[in-house]
């Protein structure tokens, strides 16, 4: 979006970033920024999920509670899924930790 920001802006730039910008989308500055629009707002949305989720699963991780963590495992365990493997191993660790099967 940048790159094709500084094209439209400075089509007729006389060198250095703008004249570059300006060669490498050419003429597709105008779709490359609508496409990097649309593209922003899925981006923005997915991100926000993302931390929400890892809020999520850090709280419910927090807890010493056997009793807790076993009431919870089924949520704790699909966030990890959707997270990131490293997630999936600090489930594991926990659940070492808690003597949980």
């Amino acid at each position: 979006m940048i790159i094709s920001i500084f094209s439209l802006l400075y089509s007729d730039g006389d060198g250095g970033l703008e004249r570059w910008a300006n060669d490498a989308v050419g003429n597709w500055a105008f779709w490359l920024l609508i496409l990097g629009l649309l593209l922003l707002v899925p981006g923005i949305y997915y991100l926000m999920v993302f931390i929400k989720q890892m809020k999520e699963f850090r709280e419910l991780m927090k807890t010493d509670s056997k009793a807790l963590f076993i009431k919870n495992q089924d949520r704790i365990e699909e966030l990890a899924w959707r997270l990131h493997p490293k997630y999936e191993r600090m489930v594991i660790e926990k659940k070492l930790k808690l003597k949980v099967k």
